[in-house]
């Protein structure tokens, strides 16, 4: 009806496996370099967050999940909403010892 159905497989799809690492090292070097501001820059530049909290909360069973639904609230210095305009999933971040 719509289009999209016609291009989905019927017997479900399956998700490619990578080993760990293989494909992280180019997203991370990104994540490090592009829109990183350091602590004294965004000091003078006003830029920063002041407040985040979650809208609606990630499952409990996170990691047993397939997919979930969260949403973060971020705020700036001014209490003013900041919105995001892209983001990616890079890695569960297990606790630190």
């Amino acid at each position: 009806m719509f289009g999209i159905q016609e291009n989905i497989p019927r017997g479900g799809t399956t998700m490619k496996e990578e080993p760990l690492g293989s494909g992280m090292n180019p997203v991370r070097s990104w994540m490090h370099t592009a829109g990183v501001v350091d602590a004294n820059t965004a000091a003078q530049s006003g830029v920063g967050l002041a407040r985040a909290h979650f809208e609606k909360q990630p499952p409990s069973n996170l990691r047993k999940s397939n997919f979930f639904h969260f949403v973060l609230a971020l705020y700036d210095r001014q209490g003013q909403p900041v919105e995001i305009e892209r983001t990616a999933f890079v890695d569960f971040v297990e606790k630190e010892k």
